[in-house]
């Protein structure tokens, strides 16, 4: 695997707790950060296909929008719902 160098900026405050856990686990910033890095995504495409389950549960009727606001939070259920009713009213538009 070919590594490529990023640059971020990070704040004063986050860099000097970083270098403390460096030090604490005497490993090098760049392998915390990429392990973060790498936890991150992962956590976030599990989200993404947990959302997606979620929706076409909901757009099937198999659950219900209090059940759908516990799974996802309210925002992203609300969003969810948006979506779904814009597709069906589409969709039944394509058809007349």
């Amino acid at each position: 695997m070919t590594r490529r160098m990023l640059t971020v900026r990070i704040e004063a405050e986050l860099e000097k707790k970083l270098e403390e856990l460096a030090r604490e686990k005497i490993e090098r910033k760049s392998d915390i950060i990429r392990e973060a890095l790498e936890e991150f995504i992962k956590k976030e495409t599990e989200m993404k296909e947990i959302k997606r389950i979620m929706a076409k549960k909901f757009a099937e009727g198999k659950i219900s929008f209090e059940e759908l606001i516990k799974i996802l939070g309210y925002q992203e259920a609300r969003k969810t719902a948006f979506y779904i009713d814009i597709a069906k009213k589409s969709f039944e538009e394509g058809l007349q």
